[in-house]
């Protein structure tokens, strides 16, 4: 009796499955989904690949957030399974914090991650990140790391503030971080050390100079500081008027040009008196006939 109840109980479990399985009350015919910027409805049932009448308790879900997250944007994606007919599918995407200049530039996310190759219309104002190449993500992962951190980093601190937009951050051999402005183009030297003093520096420096900050050229801000000197900033700045080297040298050179054209007006000038003066000997001649002998 107990083998015949437990054959009986097998037999009713494995109809059971076929029935769920192959029933087309289980057919996969709604999903519950958010839209994100780069995946609508019509992207994420492409990415799903899932035919028509598909069996909802015969899919794999891992499988299928697999194929949603193969989606350059797509970072994070799951499924699942909301009885009898309906997939509940989650997607997050990755928010791009720069674009990284390697062999090619890339967008990097907020760890640092490259995730996709940067397309026509995608940087917008996301500053660019130098110093980190292809050849060193390739060989050297925990060097590029460390930079892209580093870049990173100065971002962070960078925008904690009110400051102007910033183009770009170079991270060099030992560390040490150049950071230029979008507009002016501003040459910001960070250096090796702790990039926030610096950056305090460069804004005490904006306050003390006020609307002359608009016309720094280069700012040195990796002041050594030690107990016999105290901190200090070096700045340059773009001209503002015309150099006074420049303004002589243009004031000849006019002039030149000047005494040049006067010259060549009094040469068309004698040109032109000779030939009236050769005119008119022309036609003061009279013609004279030779004597006649006979």
């Amino acid at each position: 009796m107990t083998s015949t109840a437990a054959w009986a109980l097998l037999v009713g479990v494995r109809e059971g499955y076929d029935y769920a399985t192959t029933s087309p009350r289980f057919e996969v015919r709604a999903l519950l989904y958010e839209p994100t910027e780069h995946v609508d409805d019509e992207t994420l049932r492409g990415l799903m690949a899932l035919p028509p009448g598909t069996n909802i308790l015969s899919l794999d879900l891992e499988a299928i957030a697999g194929q949603v997250v193969d989606h350059p944007w797509v970072s994070q994606a799951s499924v699942v399974r909301v009885l009898p007919d309906t997939l509940d599918v989650s997607v997050t995407e990755y928010v791009p914090r720069a674009v990284l200049m390697a062999s090619h530039p890339v967008l990097v996310d907020e760890t640092g991650h490259p995730f996709k190759r940067l397309e026509e219309g995608e940087r917008g104002r996301l500053p660019l990140i130098t110093g980190v190449d292809e050849v060193m993500l390739m060989t050297d992962a925990q060097e590029a790391d460390a930079r892209m951190a580093r870049a990173l980093d100065a971002l962070s601190g960078w925008e904690s503030k009110r400051r102007p937009r910033l183009g770009e951050i170079h991270v060099g051999s030992a560390g040490e971080v150049t950071l230029y402005t979008a507009e002016v183009g501003t040459q910001l030297l960070l250096g090796r050390g702790d990039l926030r003093q610096a950056l305090a520096r460069y804004d005490a420096l904006r306050a003390a100079i006020g609307e002359d900050s608009e016309t720094l050229a280069v700012v040195y801000l990796d002041s050594d500081q030690r107990p016999d000197r105290p901190e200090r900033v070096v700045a340059t700045f773009l001209p503002t008027e015309t150099p006074k080297l420049l303004e002589d040298a243009e004031a000849q050179a006019a002039a030149k040009a000047e005494a040049a054209a006067e010259r060549a007006a009094a040469d068309q000038e004698r040109a032109q008196r000779k030939k009236r003066k050769r005119r008119g000997q022309r036609s003061a001649r009279k013609k004279s006939r030779l004597p006649k002998y006979e």
